[in-house]
C-alpha cells in the first residue's frame, strides 16, 4: 500500500491526477484492505482475478495469497507501475484492458474497487459471462450497492434478478471515505457474492426472459412477452401455467416468479 505521500509523487511523475470521475480513489487504511482481501478466502489453487487494481493496494496483499493472480488493468500508467512492481513474482498476470471487453473467464474468484460509472456493468458482466466464478468481494459506493440488490420500485431490473437467482450476497464491512486519497464525496461497502448450487434454469435464460420483461416497465408481461414469443396465446398460456396475471408488470414479480415463467417458457419452446 503506497503512502499518500507516495500517491502525490507518482501522479507528480507522471505529470497527472487522480481522475474521480473514473474512480480512482485509492486505499489508504490497511485495515480495511486486509478485511477485504480476507473476504475472499483464496485457496491453494483459486485462480484469482483483480479488476482495476491501479497502485496495488489489493494487489499488494493478494501476490502473498494467490499462486494465480490476474490483473486487469485499463490505465496505461498503472499498467506500466505493475508491471515494475511485481516484474520479479512469477504468480501474478498483468493484462492492459478494459474488463467489460476481458473474455477470459477462468478466474473462481474476482475481488475489486469498482467504478461508480460502470458498477452495474461490471457486475452484469461478471454474473452473466463468468462461469466459474464461486466468490467475489466488491467495493462499491452505497447507493450503487443498494440499486444492484433492490428486488422492487424503479431500482429491480433484470441483472438484480440474476444476482439474486445465482449468488448469496452478505456485506463485509463499511469503508469511510476518509480510507482514500483523493477522499470521495462518499463512504464505500464491500460486499461478498458467493455461488448458489443451483442449476434449476441457466442463468443466460433467466436473464433474457428477464430483460424482456423489463423491456418497457409501463407494459404489462403480456405485451412485453408477446413481442417474443409472437402469439399472445402462447403468452397466456405461459402466464396461466406460471399463475401470473396478465395484467402483471416486471416489477411485481419476485425472483421465484421469473423462474417459474422462465422455465415454463423454455418448456413451451421446446415441445
Amino acid at each position: 500500500m503506497l503512502s499518500v505521500s507516495e500517491i502525490i509523487d507518482f501522479f507528480k511523475l507522471n505529470s497527472s491526477h487522480a481522475k474521480k470521475e473514473l474512480g480512482q480513489n485509492f486505499l489508504i487504511n490497511h485495515e480495511a484492505i486486509l478485511k477485504i482481501v480476507n473476504a475472499l478466502e483464496i485457496k491453494e489453487n483459486d485462480k484469482v482475478l483483480e479488476i482495476g487494481p491501479g497502485l496495488g493496494a489489493l494487489t499488494d496483499e493478494l501476490v502473498e495469497l494467490s499462486n494465480d493472480l490476474t490483473l486487469v488493468e485499463y490505465d496505461a500508467k498503472f499498467v506500466e507501475f505493475l508491471s515494475r512492481s511485481y516484474e520479479e513474482k512469477k504468480n501474478v498476470k498483468i493484462i492492459k484492458n478494459n474488463i467489460l471487453k476481458y473474455r477470459e473467464y477462468d478466474a473462481n474468484k474476482i475481488i475489486g474497487n469498482l467504478p461508480y460509472y460502470i458498477t452495474t456493468d461490471i457486475i452484469e458482466h461478471i454474473a452473466i459471462d463468468f462461469k466459474n466464478i464461486e466468490t467475489g468481494v466488491f467495493m462499491v459506493q452505497k447507493e450503487c450497492l443498494n440499486r444492484i440488490t433492490a428486488l422492487k420500485g424503479k431500482d429491480y431490473n433484470a441483472i438484480n434478478v440474476v444476482l439474486k437467482y445465482l449468488f448469496d450476497l452478505d456485506i463485509i464491512t463499511n469503508v469511510k471515505r476518509d480510507c482514500f486519497f483523493p477522499e470521495p464525496n462518499v463512504d464505500s461497502v464491500v460486499f461478498r457474492i458467493r455461488k448458489k448450487e443451483n442449476n434449476a434454469i441457466s442463468a443466460d435464460f433467466l436473464y433474457k426472459i428477464a430483460r424482456i420483461c423489463f423491456l418497457n416497465r409501463r407494459k404489462t408481461l403480456l405485451n412485453n412477452l408477446g413481442s417474443y414469443l409472437k402469439d399472445k396465446e402462447k403468452v397466456r398460456e405461459v402466464l396461466a401455467a406460471s399463475n401470473l396475471k396478465e395484467t402483471s408488470r416486471a416489477e411485481e414479480l419476485s425472483i421465484e416468479d421469473f423462474v417459474n415463467l422462465a422455465n415454463q417458457i423454455l418448456n413451451l419452446e421446446t415441445i
